[in-house]
């Protein structure tokens, strides 16, 4: 890694932290770790109660260090990407991690036709009903990715590195719509032209934790719904069939009842419910009312 302070980075890594004492210390060093790249990295403590700040301290001027009053993740990106002097923004979690080569190998894979690079991920912690490799289970997309992204977001935001002039012509992350911030970005993107490339390699490390499964998980839901419905609305989205913007709306809602079937099994059969009247034709949809109904009896 090149000194940031002498010249102008080629790539900000954006960290927002939250009470990550527990995590920080290890995201940010795997990003000052990455090989063959001129970066620097900013973190905004989004109020943090713990720790995290005095975790922050110890890295000196490695570390660009910024506070705000907690305004949530998706705020402190937008932050920090209004401070950055790259051309191209990373985002990392506080709670995950990356390999070194990861920037250098998609700064390699970069052309002039895409503006978002993601990598495949592998996950660790606890992920219970997760593979550990993403591509195990999910089928990753490139070039044009509207479509396949209006049925479930398989970009990880800590895989991303992202132009910045792309990034300031969508106005950043949304504040709006809470928990999916990441997929409306990359569907407007998408919707707008925007092409993306798939490094194969799992680059980055995503850590499964209780954590991330905690809050209102119906109103979630109804945040993934609307997101689609934002998406359908512009004019890329109008051109899509009305089949596939029926089984996005439906895949919206089987998300949420397979997140609630190991908790609440009320929830998840009133879930699969929904997803039944938009995509009346997917038999995983009956599996698990099955479920659900046996469970409950």
């Amino acid at each position: 890694m090149s000194d940031s302070t002498a010249s102008t980075p080629l790539v900000s890594v954006i960290i927002p932290a939250y009470n990550a004492e527990a995590f920080i210390g290890q995201a940010v060093s795997s990003a000052l770790a990455s090989r063959d790249v001129d970066l620097e990295v900013i973190v905004v403590d989004d109020g943090s109660t713990d720790g995290t700040w005095s975790i922050l301290e110890r890295f000196g001027t490695a570390v660009r260090k910024v506070r705000q009053a907690k305004g949530g993740p998706y705020r402190a990106r937008n932050l920090a990407a209004g401070l950055a002097r790259g051309k191209w923004l990373a985002f990392l979690d506080a709670d995950d991690d990356w390999a070194p080569e990861k920037l250098a190998v998609q700064l390699k894979a970069a052309d002039e036709g895409a503006g978002l690079i993601y990598t495949d991920r592998l996950n660790f912690g606890d992920f219970g009903r997760y593979k550990e490799r993403q591509s195990d289970s999910v089928t990753l997309h490139e070039g044009d990715v509207f479509e396949p992204l209006l049925l479930g977001n398989f970009i990880t935001l800590s895989s991303v590195l992202m132009r910045r002039d792309w990034f300031d012509r969508l106005g950043g992350f949304s504040v709006d719509h809470i928990g999916v911030q990441d997929w409306d970005l990359w569907l407007r993107y998408s919707a707008a032209g925007g092409l993306v490339k798939l490094c194969g390699e799992p680059l980055t490390r995503y850590r499964l934790h209780s954590q991330q499964m905690s809050g209102d998980q119906k109103s979630r839901a109804r945040e993934r719904a609307e997101v689609i419905r934002r998406a359908l609305a512009t004019p890329r989205g109008e051109r899509v069939s009305r089949i596939l913007a029926r089984r996005a709306l439906a895949n919206s809602w089987e998300i949420a009842a397979w997140q609630s079937l190991a908790g609440n099994r009320g929830a998840a059969l009133a879930d699969y419910l929904r997803a039944a009247y938009y995509w009346p034709l997917n038999l995983r949809l009956y599996k698990g009312m099955l479920k659900c109904a046996l469970a409950m009896s």
